[in-house]
């Protein structure tokens, strides 16, 4: 059975990027989720690609 548990945490492997530094305005700080201007400030900037 403990063979089972471990292949089902590997299943758990993707997910969120470690750093999501790279979706945060460089302004204010505000979390982007499109290419629009940041709702909070104004600023306009694409959402860069992280790799």
């Amino acid at each position: 059975m403990s063979h089972d548990r471990e292949k089902d945490h590997d299943d758990d492997l993707g997910g969120d990027p470690v750093c999501w530094l790279h979706l945060l305005c460089p302004d204010c700080g505000a979390m982007l989720t499109s290419e629009e201007p940041c709702p909070r400030c104004g600023r306009e900037h694409p959402i860069p690609d992280p790799s």
